[in-house]
């Protein structure tokens, strides 16, 4: 199953336009479960599958954002992004240990690459993971609630983005390489 970029959003953005209306976390984080879920099981129904990144994120959205409600602090929320970019980087990180690159188990079959490139392409993700949590983790205690929600939204986004392309331009840099 093939998750749609846009379609994995619209929880983020009924997040954010909720927060935005409102300027209440708490509501724009139980609202946020809710579509979270709605999502998942819509997922269910129409793919008879669903992807782990999915599942993981709706769990975690569900712990930290159901302590963030039921204990009326937001801290539990704004670490749910960095626990799942940490989730992310080491998982990654263990694939490689254990001889079986994440990074190249999803894309092998499209593209070809040697090994060393496919584990520099994966420690490129691990690290990136790593400074995406570190960075929402300073953003979420040193800014205001409002510049890390904006974060959370549109700079997570826009990094992800980011982060694909620099790793599509790493890639087509190498394969001309290799043709050469």
């Amino acid at each position: 199953m093939q998750n749609n970029f846009i379609f994995e959003l619209i929880p983020l953005i009924i997040f954010f336009s909720v927060y935005y209306f409102t300027k209440n976390l708490f509501i724009a984080t139980g609202v946020l479960i809710v579509v979270s879920w709605i999502q998942l099981i819509f997922y269910k129904i129409k793919y008879k599958n669903i992807s782990k990144n999915t599942l993981i994120s709706t769990i975690l959205i569900t712990i930290f954002g159901g302590l963030t409600i039921a204990l009326h602090n937001k801290t539990f929320v704004m670490l749910k992004t960095t626990i799942l970019f940490f989730i992310f980087g080491t998982s990654l990180l263990i694939g490689q240990l254990i001889g079986k690159n994440p990074i190249r188990l999803m894309l092998s079959k499209e593209i070809t690459l040697p090994e060393k490139i496919w584990s520099h392409l994966n420690i490129m993700w691990v690290s990136f993971f790593y400074a995406l949590g570190l960075l929402n983790l300073y953003i979420a205690f040193n800014l205001s609630e409002y510049i890390w929600v904006k974060f959370k939204v549109f700079g997570i986004t826009g990094g992800l983005l980011i982060g694909t392309l620099v790793s599509g331009l790493y890639i087509f840099i190498q394969q001309n390489k290799i043709k050469k």
